[in-house]
């Protein structure tokens, strides 16, 4: 990689990490792009040379380490179900640490119509499921019948449903408790009729 490169990849981590940092510190609608490029340590223009708008930042924010987590749970020792659960629980813990008003800011822009963003990110989040499941019928673990479609859907739905629910209840309930306990429930509950058990 060229110096070059390897400078414009540094100026984008910052401003990331710069947005993020103020981000969490004091709700979206008080961080200003003029915030971000002074706490990055960069010039105005860097913004907009790696970002339309202030939301854009938010949106790579929130999708920062969702494959490293997808990579971490398809390495996960156990069951489909550990598998499934290491997903769902690292990403609901990565959402919580980057702070509730990041977790707001990404709610708020999702739900506007024509949001490719958060069109963007739930079919990520239903291929990931779509893709842990298959992977476990192709290694016998699960029934070939399983309805991997609906079951994506059905398990992304809880997840976003957990996430909004934090972020409308200004962070009143715990993401990571209330995802366990889906896990450890209902989640095993509608895998259990396609195990095969050997």
């Amino acid at each position: 990689m060229k110096i070059r490169q390897l400078r414009a990849q540094e100026t984008r981590a910052k401003i990331v990490a710069a947005a993020e940092k103020l981000i969490s510190e004091r709700g979206f609608d008080a961080v200003q792009i003029i915030d971000i490029t002074n706490e990055a340590g960069v010039g105005k223009g860097s913004f907009y040379t790696y970002f339309k708008r202030k939301e854009d930042v938010v949106a790579e924010i929130a999708h920062a380490r969702f494959e490293d987590i997808h990579e971490d749970s398809e390495q996960q020792v156990g069951d489909v179900c550990e598998r499934l659960t290491a997903f769902l629980t690292g990403s609901v813990d990565y959402i919580k640490e980057a702070g509730i008003r990041i977790a707001q800011q990404w709610v708020r822009g999702v739900v506007e119509p024509g949001n490719q963003d958060g069109v963007n990110k739930l079919a990520y989040d239903r291929d990931v499921l779509h893709g842990l499941i298959e992977k476990a019928v192709q290694n016998g673990e699960l029934e070939n019948n399983i309805p991997i479609e609906k079951l994506s859907d059905w398990i992304a739905t809880q997840y976003y449903g957990i996430v909004f629910c934090w972020a409308l209840k200004d962070g009143e309930n715990d993401p990571t408790e209330a995802m366990s306990d889906f896990c450890r429930g209902m989640l095993r509950d509608y895998l259990n009729p396609y195990i095969i058990r050997q």
